[in-house]
C-alpha cells in the first residue's frame, strides 16, 4: 500500500486527475455498491436481527471455542449484542448513542453502565461500520473523499477510496471491481491503553436475503493478526425494533 500511495503521489504531480473526475469515480463506486447490495431494498433497511457464531484468536493464531450470538441493530446507532452458549449466562451489551447510553450485563452479575472506553469503542465501531459508511458517511459534506485507484498484488481487482472526516479520522474502503461489492474496510483506532491499532474488516460469502445482498462471513484483523471471525446463520431485516428494546437489560431468570 505504501508503494501504491507513493506511485499515486508521483503520478499526481505529473498528470493529476481533475476533482470532478475523482468525484465522479467515487460516486459511481458507492452507487454501484448500493445497487449490488440491493438498491432500494438495501437503503430501506431500518433494522436487522442476526444469529450465528464467532471465534476469537490469540497472539499465536489459535481460535477460541465457538461462541453463539444474537445481534439486534437499529440503524444508525443502536445495538443489543447477546453472546454466550448458555441462555441464563449470556453477556449482553446494549448501546444507544442517540441517548449516549450503554450497559453491560455479564452473565448473572449486576448490570453496570458502560465505561467511557467501552462507549468510545462502540462509537468507533459505529463510525466504521460498513452500513453507516455506505448509507451516510460517504455523502456527508463535512467528509473529504479521495480516490486512491486500483489495488496492487492480490488486491489488483479492488478499487480504493479513502474517507477523511473533520477529526482527521481515515477510513479506507475497498470495492471489488467485478462484483461491485465492498470487500474490505480499513481504519485505525486508539484502544483503552492509548495504543493505536490498525483494523481491517473483510466481507465474504454474500447471499441475497429479503432482496438485500448480505455478507454472511466477516473476518476482523488487528495489526495484521486475525482477531475475530464471524459467521451469520440467519438474518432478518425490518423487524420493527422499538427504541425501548435498547434500554437497560435484565438478567435471565
Amino acid at each position: 500500500m505504501k508503494r501504491l500511495l507513493l506511485t499515486l503521489c508521483l503520478f499526481a504531480g505529473l498528470a493529476p486527475l481533475s476533482l470532478s473526475q475523482d468525484e465522479e469515480t467515487i460516486n459511481k463506486l458507492f452507487q454501484d455498491a448500493i445497487e449490488a447490495m440491493g438498491g432500494e431494498a438495501y437503503l430501506n433497511v431500518a433494522d436487522m436481527v442476526s444469529t450465528g457464531q464467532y471465534f476469537l484468536f490469540d497472539q499465536e493464531g489459535r481460535n477460541s471455542p465457538m461462541i453463539r450470538f444474537t445481534d439486534y441493530t437499529k440503524l444508525p446507532d443502536k445495538s443489543r449484542f447477546e453472546s454466550g452458549n448458555r441462555k441464563k449466562e449470556l453477556d449482553i451489551e446494549v448501546f444507544n448513542l442517540e441517548k449516549n447510553e450503554g450497559w453491560i450485563l455479564e452473565g448473572q452479575k449486576p448490570v453496570r453502565e458502560a465505561k467511557p472506553d467501552e462507549m468510545k469503542g462502540f462509537k468507533e465501531a459505529v463510525k466504521h461500520a460498513l452500513d453507516n459508511i455506505i448509507r451516510f458517511r460517504y455523502k456527508d459534506p463535512e467528509n473529504k473523499l479521495f480516490y486512491l485507484g486500483p489495488g496492487e498484488g492480490h488486491d489488483v481487482t479492488l478499487e480504493v477510496v479513502k474517507i477523511v472526516d473533520p477529526e482527521n479520522d481515515e477510513t479506507i474502503v475497498y470495492f471489488d471491481r467485478i462484483s461491485k461489492l465492498p470487500a474490505r474496510v480499513e481504519y485505525r483506532a486508539v484502544d483503552s491503553r492509548g495504543v493505536r491499532r490498525r483494523f481491517v474488516v473483510e466481507f465474504s460469502q454474500w447471499h441475497v436475503i429479503q432482496g438485500v445482498k448480505t455478507p454472511l462471513r466477516v473476518d476482523v484483523f488487528v495489526n495484521g493478526r486475525r482477531y475475530r471471525q464471524i459467521f451469520t446463520n440467519q438474518i432478518t431485516y425490518n423487524n420493527n425494533l422499538q427504541d425501548s428494546f435498547f434500554s437497560k437489560p435484565l438478567p435471565a431468570k
